[in-house]
């Protein structure tokens, strides 16, 4: 079965790109250690530094988890994270520097992934902005304001520019997965019309080959039971040989069938040597009288010849199984770029409307699949006690 079709939007450009959250426990880890540095250097606070290590170690956790919170839990989000790396600049205010500047510029990168909207990325900066501002201010004084924001800002751009030209390389990945899905999706479409394809065209091969072959052998035997009741022993001798050559020829064309074989090229003579063949087969076994005429077939293609004899041969099997006819005409013939093939009988005749209705029945459906492989056309017209007339159209 063909799994359902996902949308571009539901591949997540971070369910499969581990090495992105790998960087950010990488990163987070790093600036846990400068700030510990920074301010054991200045004061050692071991206390403070277990409740800044189950900070951090929460920051980490609700990253690992940034892309649940995506799309409805977005503002809650970056509100705890931001609340998560003031609270560290403040409990470690030695090492704040190294919080602020190292983790608030992640979270921008973040809001533009999240986001993805110019506007909500601003007001995340501006907000950030006047926190960032107001605990260096109380961490440092108000003096230093002018030397640690262009570091955060210069920081912040490198981070900016990084994540935008991650995102858009993330967008290809997605992009690309989607693509890929859709392909895969569609091959297993091609195999699955492919093996039903396949097994029409098995069906139509045992048809031709197998069915046709039994039932020409059961109408020989029916004439075998006829002529020995009325102990006619050479016509039925010479039936039983007829018919012990058409077992092997059936033989023969069933293996073809299975191995594909009839694919080898067929010439003129060929194909009418195959038509004779089958109004041969078709003559002893009824003894009914076949008029032919074939005009000008050497610029047919093999598998047109190969179709137009099954066709020829479904046809007359049709007529000595079921028309009860005294008289059959064949006529092949080429003209204004087509192939026109039409038998016809002055048998029973029955009504067209009723093809493909009756189970067991499907020679003529059959029929209209090797049109329709052609890109011809069929006209069955028939009416009880008025014959049947077959015309094919096939273009070349």
């Amino acid at each position: 079965m063909v799994k359902e079709n996902k949308n571009i939007e539901d591949y997540d450009i971070f369910d499969n790109l581990p090495f992105y959250r790998f960087q950010l426990v990488f990163w987070v880890v790093i600036v846990f250690i400068a700030a510990n540095l920074l301010q054991f250097l200045e004061e050692a606070m071991y206390d403070k530094a277990i409740v800044f290590f189950i900070l951090m170690l929460i920051h980490l956790l609700l990253h690992w988890f940034s892309r649940k919170f995506k799309n409805k839990y977005a503002w809650p989000y970056l509100v705890i994270q931001c609340s998560i790396i003031f609270i560290s600049a403040f409990i470690m205010p030695s090492g704040s520097p190294a919080v602020l500047i190292g983790l608030l510029p992640i979270i921008i990168a973040q809001s533009i992934y999240i986001f993805d909207n110019s506007l909500k990325v601003i007001i995340v900066v501006i907000l950030l902005y006047l926190p960032y501002s107001y605990a260096v201010s109380v961490n440092y004084g108000i003096q230093e304001l002018p030397f640690f924001i262009p570091i955060l800002f210069f920081i912040m751009a490198i981070a900016i520019f990084y994540s935008i030209l991650y995102v858009r390389q993330a967008n290809a990945w997605r992009r690309m997965q989607y693509y890929l899905s859709e392909l895969q999706q569609a091959n297993q479409k091609i195999e699955e019309l492919t093996i039903v394809n396949e097994r029409k065209r098995i069906a139509r091969d045992l048809h031709d080959t197998l069915a046709q072959g039994l039932a020409g052998l059961i109408m020989k035997l029916e004439a075998i039971d006829i002529h020995l009741q009325n102990n006619n022993y050479e016509r039925a001798r010479k039936i039983v040989q007829d018919s012990m050559l058409q077992s092997r020829i059936t033989l023969k064309d069933a293996r073809e069938a299975i191995d594909d074989l009839r694919s080898v090229s067929m010439t003129e003579a060929d194909f009418v040597n195959e038509v004779e063949r089958e109004i041969l087969k078709f003559t002893t076994a009824t003894s009914m009288n076949v008029n032919k005429s074939f005009v000008s077939l050497s610029s047919l293609p093999t598998h047109i010849k190969k179709h137009s004899l099954y066709v020829i041969s479904e046809c007359l099997m049709n007529i000595a199984k079921h028309a009860k006819a005294t008289q059959v005409n064949i006529s092949i013939w080429i003209k204004e770029g087509g192939l026109f093939i039409e038998i016809q009988d002055d048998g029973v005749g029955f009504h067209p409307d009723t093809i493909g209705k009756k189970v067991g029945h499907y020679g003529l459906i059959g029929l209209n699949e090797r049109i329709r492989i052609l890109k011809g056309d069929i006209k069955i017209t028939s009416a009880k006690g008025e014959g049947t007339v077959v015309l094919v159209n096939i273009p070349l």
